[in-house]
């Protein structure tokens, strides 16, 4: 008798059901949160309503939800969907992930609603649910966070996951950047409720849980997901691989000097890395534009290993057109969200140089995120996002015509809305005309947000949740 124990069986990886309800969430929350405050906050700006602290207080709320409740658990979702597969090991503890998903959509409803009715009418009830939001929040990002490590640390070595490997850096440094926001969100909520102006977090506060939810955790997951992703569903050849770890160190090098800068108040410190992350930025998208250039063409790999080359050539150019007529432009989506991220990068390049030589701010802030967060991130979802969850799911998205709609939403409300931010300098100077224009900009490129917003939804629900789902 053989004295070899058997071989333990691999552990079955969850069904893409399980993570469902975290990208309906997602969904539910940008289309009627996180997206509907951005309208509020356009258009009462638009139409010269009265604004104070409830404003400031509705202006945070606003970009919180949008990062951690819209986008940031979309792609939590499809990250705990992911992660186990490239690992090669079964998802950690998923019967926790509905709980978690609960106390994580309690805490962003409270924060949503709390935060700004503290600020508008300072009653006590609305600073407790914007403390519990913040508790709530922190439970649940830790607990997800818990799951993916324990994910990571199980399956075989890592030396037989090649594809692993080489985003290692990166996921070590969004998983920290995430437990890290969770955190100080929780110390920002509970100093808005002590503070002079009650509701509204200091900006620095502030500045630190924005950078690291668009920087720390939705950037650089989207870069690391991309280059795993696009590949394989857009027919691209891979990502160079050596380059990943001088990417990483880079960029998340630049991210804390960033933050150290933010919470120290030395502008130097906060330029150099605000710098250092946006050339990275430019680096690593300009790699992926590259790659995207050569789509059409078999990718060389496919075609050495081709029996009949031409036949081969024939067949991909047919799956792209089957693909197009499946999912809409998506591939439209995807450079137009990397063209965005370009924008993104050059605005934090140039921004980080002037904080360096303190020549003072070229142009607001918001300027930058709003090119990553809406133009980059948003786009990307919209791209990805119809053509991998069917795939994940075995369902159908409802229309590819509303893919199209995305595109043209999405480009018109970040062109709107980074445009009234960089040209407002140029509009104040006509006078009340220009003040007009001005307001027009920004005031529609709210409702265009929203309209995209509740497009990729209605369009990814039956993808999402089908009558038969594997």
């Amino acid at each position: 008798m053989s004295t070899l124990a058997p071989a333990r069986p691999a552990r079955r990886q969850e069904s893409f059901s399980r993570v469902a309800p975290m990208l309906g969430a997602a969904l539910l929350i940008g289309a009627g949160g996180g997206f509907v405050l951005a309208t509020v906050l356009t258009l009462t700006r638009a139409f010269h309503v009265p604004t104070g602290a409830w404003w400031v207080a509705l202006a945070q709320a606003h970009g919180h939800l949008q990062l951690y409740g819209w986008a940031g658990l979309f792609i939590l979702g499809v990250a705990l969907h992911f992660l186990p597969r490239l690992r090669g090991a079964g998802l950690a503890f998923p019967h926790a992930i509905p709980w978690l998903l609960g106390t994580l959509v309690v805490g962003i409803v409270l924060r949503g609603i709390g935060q700004p009715l503290f600020a508008a009418t300072g009653q006590g009830i609305w600073k407790i649910a914007m403390v519990t939001s913040g508790a709530l929040e922190m439970v649940a990002f830790l607990g997800f966070l818990t799951i993916l490590v324990a994910t990571a640390m199980q399956g075989p070595k890592l030396s037989t996951r090649p594809q692993l490997q080489k985003t290692l850096p990166f996921l070590v440094g969004i998983f920290a950047s995430l437990g890290l926001a969770a955190i100080i969100n929780l110390f920002n909520v509970s100093l808005a409720s002590v503070v002079a102006v009650a509701g509204v977090v200091p900006a620095s506060g502030d500045a630190i849980n924005v950078t690291l939810g668009l920087l720390g955790f939705l950037v650089p997951m989207a870069l690391a997901m991309s280059a795993q992703t696009l590949p394989m569903y857009a027919g691209l050849e891979p990502f160079p691989r050596k380059l990943f770890w001088p990417l990483a160190i880079g960029y998340f090098g630049g991210l804390a000097l960033a933050l150290v800068g933010i919470g120290s108040g030395v502008g130097l410190l906060e330029g150099l890395g605000t710098l250092l992350v946006g050339a990275v930025l430019l680096i690593f998208v300009s790699l992926f534009i590259r790659l995207m250039r050569a789509r059409g063409k078999l990718p060389q790999r496919v075609a050495k290993l081709a029996p009949e080359p031409e036949a081969a050539a024939h067949h991909y150019r047919r799956q792209i057109s089957s693909d197009r007529s499946a999912y809409g432009p998506f591939v439209a989506l995807v450079a137009s969200a990397y063209t965005w991220a370009i924008v993104g990068g050059a605005l934090l390049v140039i921004d980080g140089v002037a904080r360096t030589l303190n020549l003072g701010a070229p142009f607001s802030p918001d300027a930058a995120r709003h090119s990553l967060a809406i133009g980059f991130i948003a786009l990307l979802i919209c791209g990805i996002a119809p053509r991998m969850v069917p795939g994940f799911s075995g369902g159908h998205i409802l229309s590819a015509k509303l893919v199209t709609a995305t595109l043209w939403l999405g480009n018109s409300a970040a062109i709107l809305r980074v445009g009234s931010l960089l040209i407002a300098p140029l509009l104040d100077a006509l006078g009340p005309a220009g003040a007009f224009v001005d307001s027009l900009l920004f005031g529609l490129s709210g409702p265009l947000g929203l309209a995209l917003a509740i497009c990729l939804a209605v369009n990814l629900w039956p993808a999402l949740f089908p009558k038969t789902s594997r």
